[in-house]
């Protein structure tokens, strides 16, 4: 999710995603854009109408006597009911990047509640950036102009080395803010 959810590469006094105390390195990554809460109220329209239009049928079912039917019927309010509640869940979603010496702990949170949160040891050393590409990048390989939009430039991973285990301490597109973000973490 790190192609959506960025994760500061500065530590800027004014922004509340980034946190120094002389110890702890504190990054928090920074919500989903404005624009998404549209799309989220535009589910949130189309999901009334739906549940206005299976009311009726759907209250039968659920007081009918056949069992399959009623099942049918509870799973699909389960559905609709939980439905709007794990969306909400990805807006408030963040991912807390700390470092203390040489320990980075890695904690993603939905709705201030951490339910992931792994600790690592690692060297400075050990952390380095990765390029992914997952399609063929027939744009960059044409090189037609005016498809330069178009190229796949893939993304990037910010990776590093535990006992021989790599593990991933974000993503981005942009290859600035991962060389930035590594900058950050091996300098403090």
């Amino acid at each position: 999710m790190g192609l959506l959810f960025q994760t500061p590469v500065e530590l800027r006094d004014i922004d509340d995603r980034t946190h120094f105390d002389g110890e702890i390195l504190t990054l928090r990554s920074y919500g989903l854009p404005m624009v998404f809460w549209l799309y989220f109220l535009a589910f949130l329209t189309v999901l009334f109408f739906m549940v206005l239009a299976i009311k009726d049928p759907l209250i039968q079912v659920l007081r009918g006597e056949d069992t399959l039917n009623r099942w049918i019927g509870i799973a699909l309010s389960i559905f609709m009911s939980l439905g709007p509640l794990i969306i909400l869940g990805f807006y408030f979603y963040e991912k807390e990047i700390k470092k203390q010496k040489k320990v980075i702990t890695i904690t993603h949170k939905v709705f201030s509640i951490p339910f992931i949160k792994k600790s690592y040891i690692i060297d400075n050393d050990s952390i380095r950036i990765d390029h992914f590409i997952d399609g063929p990048n027939v744009a960059a390989l044409e090189k037609k102009k005016g498809m330069e939009g178009f190229e796949n430039r893939g993304y990037f991973k910010l990776m590093a080395k535990q006992e021989g285990r790599d593990f991933l301490i974000d993503r981005n597109g942009r290859r600035g803010d991962m060389r930035k973000l590594k900058e950050l973490l091996e300098k403090y």
